[in-house]
């Protein structure tokens, strides 16, 4: 019988959610003398908070437009989302799409977070710069990738991603829906279902 695996990757939509950012960051925490302090992304390792010196290098960067979802454009990468998956013989678990951030649960996929995290950032990149009518930066670069390997830790990450607060869209079992206020969430193939 094979392992149980999942990735549960994270990204953040431009600028929202900038390096130095007092929420916690995984990034590499800039020195103001030069040079950096490398990210740590290992699970169990605390995030890096509030580093003002790394959040004014980011501020100072950025050259588009600060990105915040629409629920309409959050409906749109839930759908990108399955489409990538299926296209790819993966299957996503769970996903939410806050106005800031993306989290996904898939499996079925390689065990390589980054390239499972570009392909589904890519795509959606894609969708919603179609949806827009042309193109734009959508995601920052990089993000979160998890590694799941046992069915209590895969649990846990479906968990943890269907109880995200503020969620504006999002994907269960291959099913994209959107969440509508008050917390219920509906089907984009026309079915109801509770949070």
């Amino acid at each position: 019988m094979p392992r149980p695996f999942a990735l549960h990757v994270t990204w953040t939509c431009y600028a929202t959610w900038l390096p130095g950012d007092r929420r916690g960051y995984v990034s590499n925490t800039r020195l103001a003398r030069g040079g950096f302090v490398p990210k740590q992304n290992t699970p169990g390792t605390p995030y890096t908070k509030d580093d003002p010196t790394t959040r004014a290098l980011a501020t100072a960067q950025q050259s588009w437009p600060t990105v915040h979802l629409s629920r309409e454009q959050a409906a749109c990468v839930a759908r990108s989302l399955v489409g990538a998956a299926a296209a790819r013989g993966w299957v996503v678990l769970r996903a939410a799409v806050m106005d800031n951030h993306v989290h996904v649960v898939v499996t079925d996929c390689p065990d390589d977070g980054p390239a499972v995290r570009r392909a589904l950032k890519g795509v959606t990149q894609a969708a919603l710069s179609e949806q827009l009518g042309h193109a734009r930066r959508w995601w920052t670069e990089g993000g979160s990738d998890r590694y799941k390997h046992d069915q209590s830790a895969i649990d846990a990450a479906v968990s943890y991603v269907a109880r995200q607060p503020g969620m504006l869209a999002g994907v269960d079992r291959m099913r994209p829906f959107v969440a509508e206020d008050g917390g219920a969430i509906k089907y984009l193939d026309g079915a109801s279902g509770g949070a």
